[in-house]
């Protein structure tokens, strides 16, 4: 889900190719989880490579997929504000009428079919931070990241005191992950407002890509230590025949220190994996010609993330439904990819003639209350990137007579109208 428009698309390469990434690990991650797997209805037993596989992807991206997609709603609300303050509009009506459609209209039709949705909770945490947004668009560009700061330490109590007071159920996790979720939100406006990211900026030198790598990395190590020291000072409660005490709601009993600890390191771990893979991607677009042409081709399918999320979902019920509890886990991470490589083929095709994905069209139309533009105007080609300058490669349209007016031609939709952007909408959890 991102609300960057149009002209920053084209500049920041990396924002697209990084979405694109994150959205195929979030699918990844939830492969399994839309259909159980044999594996986890008891009825196979995980082999030596199925156990290889699955840890290491969650080592790679469990939590880290979905923090990289929540900073990058985080970068695209302060370019989107920014494009409609420009316009004269009014950025907070706009931006509240774009969540709560999210939310309404994809969000709980999804949690209905899929408790692991998290369109609505993306939706109720971004209508929180739209009054939050002249403060953070506003004054010192670290003023975002101080914000994320005092999230992030207030994120572990804030969800041992809503767990307290919520009953058990699986849309608790929508409001008790509010604060951990708005802190990445902020750790994007943070990045949107760096100077690296300014129109104009173009291949500037910048020593940033690589301090959010390593930076990232550290980060990692502390989480691990964080969720270690859970562990070993507060080790799970057992009974007097060696099985773990149960709550009320039949889960584990576990005490104040360890929630603290474990929620303290889901924030290291997400926000670390978050900076290193941003920083990995965009140090890749900016400094190496080969992989920018290859994470190049990922760029469309960034831009159409919401009827990617959907549809994998979608699909996964169609094809593995049947087969659920039948199906082996490497048979899903396999079907997971397989969707990906057609899902790829067809933004590429689809991007080259239109403007907007299906679902993506259908967003912006209600949250802009008019329908927005679909065809390019006339054929179109593809530019390749400049490596360099992290360029993403824009369709280029045909040349038209000067008296007909191209769509756009006024800013995006008209004179008046909206910003149009084929920007990608579409997250998921894990």
């Amino acid at each position: 889900m991102d609300d960057t428009p149009p002209e920053a698309s084209r500049r920041v390469a990396f924002l697209d190719v990084a979405r694109a990434l994150a959205m195929i690990g979030v699918v990844l991650m939830n492969a399994p989880f839309v259909v159980f797997s044999a594996e986890m209805a008891g009825e196979l037993d995980r082999s030596t490579l199925t156990s290889l596989v699955d840890t290491g992807l969650s080592l790679l991206l469990s939590g880290k997929a979905r923090a990289v997609l929540m900073v990058l709603i985080g970068v695209g609300a302060v370019l989107a504000w920014r494009s409609a303050v420009r316009r004269g509009g009014r950025p907070a009506a706009v931006m509240a009428r774009r969540y709560a459609v999210l939310g309404l209209l994809f969000g709980v039709p999804h949690l209905l079919v899929f408790d692991g949705d998290i369109l609505t909770h993306y939706a109720l945490t971004a209508l929180l931070l739209v009054p939050l947004m002249p403060l953070l668009t506003g004054g010192s560009r670290v003023r975002p990241l101080a914000a994320a700061l005092v999230l992030f330490a207030a994120a572990p109590f804030a969800e041992l005191l809503l767990h307290s007071l919520l009953p058990p159920h699986s849309w608790t996790t929508l409001v008790v992950q509010v604060p951990q979720t708005l802190g990445f939100f902020c750790v994007g406006a943070w990045l949107a407002r760096r100077p690296e990211l300014a129109p104009g900026a173009g291949a500037a030198p910048s020593r940033l890509p690589v301090v959010m790598l390593w930076t990232g990395l550290a980060l990692e190590v502390l989480g691990y230590g964080a969720m270690l020291a859970a562990d070993v000072f507060f080790p799970m409660e057992m009974g007097a025949d060696g099985v773990p005490v149960l709550g009320d709601d039949g889960m584990p009993v576990e005490p104040a220190g360890s929630s603290l600890l474990v929620s303290l390191a889901s924030t290291l771990m997400g926000g670390g994996g978050a900076l290193f893979y941003l920083g990995l991607v965009w140090w890749l677009v900016r400094r190496d010609r080969t992989a920018a042409r290859v994470l190049g081709a990922l760029a469309p399918l960034g831009r159409m993330t919401l009827t990617v999320y959907l549809a994998s979902t979608a699909v996964f019920l169609a094809v593995m439904g049947p087969l659920e509890g039948e199906i082996p886990l490497l048979a899903q991470y396999g079907v997971a990819l397989a969707f990906f490589v057609a899902a790829a083929a067809f933004a590429r095709v689809w991007s080259g003639w239109l403007r907007l994905g299906p679902l993506e069209w259908l967003w912006r139309s209600l949250t802009y209350l008019r329908p927005m533009p679909m065809r390019r105007s006339g054929a179109v080609r593809v530019r390749r990137p400049d490596p360099r300058s992290g360029a993403v490669p824009a369709p280029v349209p045909a040349p038209v007579p000067a008296s007909v007016p191209t769509p756009g031609q006024h800013g995006a939709g008209g004179p008046s109208g909206p910003p149009v952007s084929s920007e990608p909408q579409g997250d998921a959890p894990r």
